[in-house]
Order: C-alpha cells, then structure tokens, then sequence
C-alpha cells in the first residue's frame, strides 16, 4: 500500500510517501508557520521527486491536531481536496500520537508528546511505550493521562499522581515535543525533582514525522477506520480565540 502522508500542525512542515511500511521519501522543515504557501507546493515536489503520481496513490494521511488552528485546517483541507478527486480515502490521526509513535519500542518506560500551547500551557498525554506498540493493529492506547490543553503543573501533577498510584515511580519519562523543554524547566522550579524520572528526548525529534502519520494512518486504515473524507474533523482539544470570543460576549 502506497501512502502519502503530511503534518502541518505546528511550526514544521512534513510530507512523506510510505510504501508496505518502507519510506520511499520525506521532506521536513522547520522554517514557521508558513504552510498556506509551502504545503501543496512541497507535497507535489515530493510525488515528483519520487517519480509518482496522486493517482498511484493507495491512502492519504494527515494529523487532525492539536496544534496551531490555522495550520492544522490548512493540512486537512489540503488532503480532504486531495482525497475528493482521486477518489482515495483519507484517515487522520492525533499529532500527540504521531510523535511518541517512534518510541513504541522503547521498553520499561512512558512517553509524553507535548505541544507548546504557549502562555505556560501544552498540549500533552501519557503513554506507556509498551501499550502504544497495539498501534501498529490499529488499536487505539488508552493513556495514562487524557489527551488535553494543560497548564503544565497541571499536567506534571497529574501525571506524578498517576505514576505513583500505578507504582512506577523508577519508571524512566520520556519528553518529546516542542513543548517539552517548557515542562522540564517547569518540573525543576516547582517540584522536588524525586516524584518523576524526566528524561528530555533530542530536541531533533520534537516536530512529528509524516513518516509516522503515514504508518499509524495505514494501520487504522486497516483496522476498519472510516476514510470518508467529509467526516474528518480537526481535534483541537480547546476553544478557538473566536470561540472564547464569542463566549465572552454572549456573558452577562
């Protein structure tokens, strides 16, 4: 199965061709957000350069979020067009599972994926790097914290109460994500620094891999997800500012 895969969710920009789970290519930046202007233009450089067309394409796969609003609608709708005139489904799936999808074989250990949501708040989760090796059957992972838009106390409490009552407190935490260095200065000024194991992946890692989103993608698709491309929502996981806007002004 032929995939084309990409992410826009954050400051990066990643496109990728994966075939019967073999990379055939990628293109990754990391210049800001730009990706109205880079997007398309660098998905058909790459089917260009890999000398095939959309039409030889099997499945399209693209991150819902959460992320930048703007530059996760722009990948969605991007690859919704796509996905409307080669008559090809298209399956989205979570950046925060796109990015601890490389460490699933990591053994005795967590990994959290988290996203600068700026203001001293992440987009984060929890896994157990062992759990999320059930993505590969297309089996989604129950985290050990919810996937959500978190004040980072917030979520390094939650999770130091989760890995105690679970006993895992020896238990190695790796950090991924842009917004992962904002969690770790976090946890060294406010906790005692004995309750979590924290170990700061290379920062090389922090921006998710269309590579990723392309294997996750195939798998779901092949566990039966619906790859009609008209029920793809964007997950966002908080209220845009025009949301909160709107909520604002509807108060008394």
């Amino acid at each position: 199965m032929l995939v084309l895969a990409s992410d826009t969710t954050g400051k990066s920009l990643s496109v990728a061709l994966v075939k019967d789970g073999r990379l055939v290519g990628e293109s990754r930046f990391n210049l800001g957000y730009n990706h109205a202007v880079t997007h398309l233009p660098q998905v058909m450089a790459l089917l260009d350069a890999c000398e095939t067309s959309l039409a030889e394409v099997d499945l399209l796969a693209v991150t819902q979020g959460p992320g930048s609003f703007t530059g996760t609608r722009i990948g969605i709708s991007s690859f919704k067009a796509m996905s409307y005139a080669a008559h090809r489904p298209l399956v989205g799936v979570s950046t925060l599972e796109t990015l601890a999808y490389p460490w699933r074989l990591v053994d005795h250990a967590l990994i959290c994926p988290l996203l600068d949501a700026r203001n001293g708040r992440v987009y984060a989760t929890c896994y157990r790097t062992s759990g999320l090796r059930s993505l590969a059957e297309g089996q989604p992972q129950s985290p050990m914290v919810q996937p959500g838009n978190y004040q980072v106390a917030e979520f390094l409490l939650q999770l130091a109460q989760q890995v105690e009552h679970e006993d895992l407190l020896q238990t190695p935490v790796l950090l991924t994500g842009d917004g992962a260095s904002v969690a770790l200065a976090a946890h060294q000024s406010q906790f005692s620094g004995e309750d979590l194991n924290l170990i700061r992946l290379d920062p090389v890692h922090d921006a998710p891999s269309a590579a990723a989103v392309a294997l996750l993608a195939e798998s779901y698709h092949r566990a039966g997800a619906d790859g009609n491309p008209f029920h793809l929502n964007a997950t966002y996981l908080t209220p845009s500012s025009a949301e909160r806007l709107r909520k604002e002004k509807s108060q008394p």
